[in-house]
């Protein structure tokens, strides 16, 4: 029986390059894809972990504006201002709750931002593609948009 001879594939410079460039906007955008699901992880996580405050914020908010048309007829400058304070501490406690979750995620949205606006584009510019503004999904965007709602509907409704 013969040996299988090991054949090597030499490939054009201009093709490995480019294959090489390819393979680096790739691992590239897993990083991105890597650092936006980290950071939904931790939005998450931050939601379930400051919804008391949450809850308080947005009950001080829906305070002031569903008595606010109370407050201007009957004059009440007092209660107004009360609610407004109340609305005020609402909101600082919140952020204070915030804050610790925002250390974490904050580096990674400022990475994503990078990505999105600085080296993609400039990794595009490389690869020979001039990244241009575009007012409009594509159909394809748009369709598989509408599935996945779809879906969605049909899961809630079982």
């Amino acid at each position: 029986m013969p040996k299988a001879t090991q054949t090597e594939v030499v490939l054009p410079q201009e093709t490995e390059k480019e294959l090489t460039l390819l393979r680096g906007f790739r691992d590239l955008m897993a990083e991105r894809v890597g650092y936006a699901m980290g950071k939904y992880a931790l939005a998450s996580e931050m939601r379930d972990a400051t919804e008391k405050e949450r809850k308080a914020s947005s009950e001080a908010s829906k305070l002031l504006r569903e008595n606010l048309e109370s407050f201007i007829a009957n004059g009440d400058l007092e209660g107004y201002k009360k609610a407004l304070e109340a609305k005020k501490q609402a909101a600082e406690a919140l952020k204070k709750a915030q804050a610790p979750h925002m250390e974490r995620i904050s580096p990674l949205a400022k990475a994503v931002r990078y990505i999105d606006n600085v080296a993609v584009p400039k990794f595009l510019v490389t690869l020979g593609t001039e990244p241009k503004p575009i007012m409009s999904p594509a159909e394809w965007i748009v369709s598989a948009i509408e599935a996945e709602k779809k879906a969605r509907k049909k899961k809630t409704a079982e």
